[in-house]
């Protein structure tokens, strides 16, 4: 596509060689205005793997379950809603965990986000035996009281995939396909699942870039999509509303329902930087991926400087 000349620095930085940004996609007031693919290895029909980008559709997913009364508020307790929750072997407290402490990553679990291994990062052997992934992450000790304090915790997510299971009867990628993914036009995408069949929550997901620029769209059209309503605007409103300051890996957002909050635009974040952007002022959305690996490319830094600077 020809280039509109406020994303011309755009294109440039992103040509830079070494660049480790595999796509990024522009789009405002539902036009796409800049397609970036690096060149060799990325392409527009490409499914790229968004890692924590997958939580932040896992949200969503809780809102659609929450605007077709599955769930009776946010406020239920897990325990009311997972059989797992209720085993009178756990910590009382986490039975009074909430769908709306594990949206805002306050259950209060202790666990340090850098303690990354196999199990974080899909189905592993030690979940396959007589110890099962639900039983660990509930079993776990809590540094906090639920709801007192933001702690990223990629185990915790997982509890939302099997509360949107047990009030649907689907696992969380037949649901979010059926009810989110096929009226946005998505009809390819891959979602990894446990060692039980559980669709994982905390990532996994792989979608094209133009399939998460179409999510940041919803997110900015408040749920709407071309007329329809997806997803209640009440809910995404709330989801883009801060719910507490944030913290680590991100020092400087804070936090909704698994969405992140700066102050010109919220935000979807996956290791890696993998991202969806959603400027709601200025009614631009932009995905982008990258190599999976910790090595820095200021992806944000990118949008902030070459799409909000230029307008």
């Amino acid at each position: 596509m020809t280039v509109e000349p406020q994303y011309a620095a755009l294109r440039d930085a992103l040509r830079t060689e070494g660049s480790g940004v595999r796509s990024f996609v522009v789009v405002r007031d539902a036009r796409t205005v800049f397609e970036h693919y690096r060149s060799g290895d990325a392409a527009p029909d490409a499914l790229e793997n968004i890692n924590s980008v997958t939580k932040s559709v896992v949200a969503l997913a809780v809102g659609i379950a929450l605007g077709e009364r599955r769930f009776a508020s946010l406020d239920t307790p897990i325990a009311e809603i997972i059989a797992e929750a209720r085993d009178p072997a756990l910590d009382e407290r986490v039975r009074r965990i909430t769908l709306r402490h594990l949206l805002t990553m306050t259950s209060g679990f202790d666990w340090n986000q850098r303690a990354i291994d196999d199990c974080v990062l899909g189905a592993c052997d030690r979940f396959a035996g007589d110890e099962d992934r639900e039983s660990f992450v509930l079993s776990r000790p809590l540094a906090h009281a639920p709801g007192a304090q933001f702690l990223y915790d990629t185990h915790a997510v997982q509890l939302l995939s099997l509360a949107v299971e047990a009030v649907t009867g689907q696992t969380v990628a037949e649901y979010v396909g059926a009810k989110l993914f096929a009226p946005l036009g998505i009809d390819r995408f891959e979602w990894i699942a446990d060692e039980a069949g559980h669709t994982f929550a905390g990532r996994g997901l792989e979608l094209r870039p133009r399939d998460m620029a179409k999510l940041g769209t919803l997110m900015l059209d408040r749920g709407n999509w071309r007329g329809t309503q997806l997803i209640d605007a009440a809910f995404i409103d709330d989801a883009l509303s801060v719910h507490s300051e944030g913290g680590p890996p991100m020092h400087d957002a804070r936090y909704g329902y698994l969405w992140w909050i700066a102050p010109r635009y919220v935000f979807a974040a996956g290791f890696g930087e993998q991202f969806i952007f959603v400027a709601r002022e200025q009614r631009i959305v932009a995905a982008a991926t990258s190599d999976n690996d910790a090595a820095h490319k200021g992806v944000r830094a990118l949008f902030e400087e070459h799409v909000l600077g230029a307008h």
